[in-house]
């Protein structure tokens, strides 16, 4: 299912569901590889390699981790030579194999069953998946796939419905009629006072998990609050819930002006992630994607909730005021928020993570 939406589209997604009887009747009359066969064929006929290739290093990667056993993996991972047996079509399953199993063979052996659970080994972890790029957050199992299906047209009119209300009334109206449109913003922390004058604006720096960051921030903070995007594409701009500032990652003077004349007019707000990775809700942004479609998924969800986390403003002597150099000011706030919320920070950079998920 996940192959047959990310690679082609909704009416590939939809007929491999009005086929799932048939394909459920073949599994339960012992016809197993028919079966197979039949979801093989429906999700990739006519589709091209590097397409189910891309789907399997950005988006099935984060299933088979989590359908991972970790009772097999301490066998596995002791093992100098490592082998995978799978029935799935090897495009799919090679990446995940090799990069994050260690598997060295390409051959398929028959598998060999053996009880050594009671052997201690010296287990070291597989290689964790950091990005996930698909744009179903939950496994399209059958009754998933079926109620995301049925919402998809109300999904639509509740989209438009947000939106419009949200273009055409004040944030502070907005903060009443959230409840009715199944949005909720929670704030943790101390919010900052608006600053007094125009040389004493506010830049803050978040970590970028929807596209509807900006939006949040705007009602935590009760005030309409920029955001810097990057983007080329015209249509995200219009649809965008907050006003945005526009750089060219052409040249870092010519940004950096870009940047301090927006400060000069008020507060702002930079996402140094760049890739937005949103894990709630059924629907999410792609970095694959730019246009406009995103922001209606992100609105499509059921239920939209935020959670704002207000951390203490950096003090003087760890910005570059203090003659530290921007490069370390930035790992600084990184570490911050990577602590804050349980995360790991790794040594890829913006470029990386675009060219590990496109």
């Amino acid at each position: 299912m996940l192959v047959a939406y990310e690679a082609s589209g909704l009416i590939r997604f939809t007929i491999m569901l009005f086929l799932w009887p048939i394909i459920a009747l073949l599994n339960v009359s012992g016809y197993e590889n028919a079966a197979l066969k039949l979801m093989i064929f429906v999700a990739m006929a006519g589709v091209r390699e590097s397409e189910i290739e891309l789907v399997s290093r950005a988006v099935l990667l984060r299933f088979y981790m989590d359908d991972l056993s970790m009772d097999t993996w301490k066998i596995f991972s002791s093992c100098k030579k490592k082998v995978v047996v799978t029935r799935m079509p090897r495009v799919m399953v090679e990446r995940f194999a090799k990069k994050h199993l260690g598997t060295d063979e390409e051959h398929i052996y028959a598998p060999v069953h053996s009880d050594q659970s009671d052997q201690h080994f010296e287990v070291q972890p597989p290689k964790p998946v950091i990005f996930y790029d698909g744009r179903f957050v939950k496994r399209p199992k059958p009754v998933v796939a079926l109620l995301t299906l049925l919402w998809i047209p109300f999904g639509i009119i509740v989209a438009a419905i947000r939106m419009s209300l949200i273009f055409l009334l004040p944030l502070r109206a907005m903060s009443y009629v959230n409840p009715i449109l199944g949005i909720q913003v929670t704030a943790k922390g101390k919010p900052p006072q608006p600053p007094t004058a125009r040389d004493s604006s506010l830049l803050f720096v978040g970590n970028h998990r929807t596209l509807l960051d900006g939006f949040a921030l705007s009602h935590a903070l009760g005030r309409t609050m920029p955001s810097i995007t990057f983007t080329r594409a015209w249509f995200p701009r219009i649809l965008s819930a907050v006003p945005i500032v526009r750089i060219t990652r052409k040249s870092r003077n010519i940004d950096a002006e870009i940047i301090k004349q927006a400060l000069s007019e008020g507060d702002l707000t930079i996402y140094p992630e760049g890739v937005v990775l949103q894990e709630s809700g059924l629907f999410r942004a792609t970095a694959r994607s730019s246009n406009g479609l995103d922001l209606i998924f992100e609105f499509m969800n059921p239920r939209i909730v935020f959670e704002i986390t207000f951390l203490k403003q950096l003090p003087i002597e760890d910005t570059c005021s203090s003659g530290k150099s921007p490069y370390d000011v930035a790992n600084h706030v990184q570490r911050i928020i990577a602590d804050t919320l349980g995360f790991e920070c790794t040594n890829l950079t913006k470029k990386d993570k675009y060219k590990y998920l496109t």
